[in-house]
């Protein structure tokens, strides 16, 4: 145990904005996307009402949007999305991101956002990714997951099965919603705040 792991989930703690809103309007912007909206209204609503879950309202969104779209093209444009991440990275979580490095930390994000969406930018911070994966089939997406939805006990889940807690010294962890609060369950040092970085 002579190794400290940092871990960060992605939106609304590195970020200021959800990353995934933002791609839709990037991949479809003004018509195009509200036709798209207009089709998962009635799912968004029964999510507000509390009626579905967060997985269930997502899926219902992301198949709405990206359902038959060629993964090379949708990889594209997640790639060239990356400039559009980096103008709302909160600069004091990149500053405790770097803090962690000149630790020689090793700096994990693990977010309930796509993989092939994040994967760019978390590449470009030279930053491992642990995120909810796109099902592709015939180099197409087909609407649906490739993984369950990174969030909540699956955060754990997953964080559990890409590596063992017990080899890391200090364990810290930010986040700042109820969908990272079971991964504060491995943290030496948890860190949990509606407004982390601010």
């Amino acid at each position: 145990m002579d190794k400290d792991l940092a871990i960060f989930d992605f939106d609304g703690t590195i970020t200021s904005k959800d990353t995934f809103l933002y791609f839709l309007k990037y991949t479809h912007p003004g018509l195009r996307g509200m036709v798209n909206v207009l089709r998962v209204t009635p799912q968004l609503v029964a999510y507000g009402l509390g009626f579905i879950s967060n997985e269930t309202a997502k899926k219902h969104l992301f198949s709405s949007f990206y359902k038959g779209m060629s993964a090379d093209h949708f990889n594209a444009q997640a790639g060239s999305f990356v400039s559009h991440i980096d103008s709302f990275v909160k600069s004091k979580a990149m500053e405790r991101i770097n803090w962690h490095r000149q630790q020689g930390h090793r700096v994990l994000v693990v977010s309930a956002g796509f993989d092939n969406i994040l994967i760019h930018w978390c590449k470009k911070e030279n930053i491992e990714l642990i995120a909810t994966g796109v099902e592709i089939e015939s180099g197409l997406l087909t609407g649906n997951f490739g993984s369950k939805n990174c969030y909540g006990i699956e955060k754990l889940n997953r964080i559990k099965a890409f590596l063992d807690p017990s080899d890391y010294g200090n364990i810290y962890v930010y986040g700042d919603s109820r969908g990272d609060l079971e991964m504060m369950q491995i943290a030496t040092h948890p860190n949990h705040d509606k407004r982390i970085f601010t």
